[in-house]
């Protein structure tokens, strides 16, 4: 069994500018980004950047397929906040979704985390969002954008912003999580 830590597909977040993940759902390898030591650490989870809803959770038929989305990017930065006591990051994930032939309706909703953990890698705090892909009748693939999250982390000289790593990936069931796991041991 794989540390969590391990599968991190890692993005820096900068002050004053944006960058997206050079790696991602595609089970591309990590490209490993230095964070300024002022700001977390923001990555996709790559277990979790993979999203493939099927009607049965046990198929894997195409003609069971649902929704397939992955994260295409990551935009966010970061400021002092607090007389420098804490650290404001704002981050916005990108993903491209697949409406699937089993899919009845042409608003599919689609969960995603975001989730921040300390050096240990212990996981401090963790909410789930959802983006409602609405596909329009001549269109089966789109681009989204989750919304903005902002997250405000205390900051000490024990406890410096780069301390802290904020992870973000697509919240999934456990049968989804595993056939993730399957294809990318391919």
């Amino acid at each position: 069994m794989r540390p969590l830590a391990l599968a991190l597909l890692p993005l820096a977040l900068a002050a004053c500018g944006e960058s997206g993940l050079r790696g991602g759902g595609t089970g591309a390898a990590p490209v490993v980004q230095a964070a300024r030591p002022d700001c977390p650490a923001a990555v996709a989870l790559a277990d979790a950047a993979d999203l493939r809803r099927y009607r049965a959770p046990d198929s894997q038929d195409l003609t069971d397929l649902i929704v397939n989305a992955r994260i295409t990017g990551l935009a966010g930065r970061c400021a002092f906040a607090d007389r420098r006591r804490s650290v404001e990051v704002t981050l916005t994930l990108a993903m491209e979704a697949m409406r699937g032939p089993a899919a009845r309706e042409r608003s599919i909703s689609i969960p995603y985390f975001v989730a921040v953990t300390d050096a240990q890698d212990r996981i401090l705090d963790k909410a789930v969002y959802t983006v409602v892909a609405e596909f329009p009748a001549n269109r089966s693939r789109l681009r989204l954008s989750g919304e903005e999250v902002t997250l405000t982390l205390p900051v000490s000289a024990e406890r410096p912003a780069s301390a802290y790593t904020v992870i973000v990936g697509f919240q999934l069931t456990e049968a989804e999580l595993a056939l993730n796991r399957r294809l990318a041991a391919r």
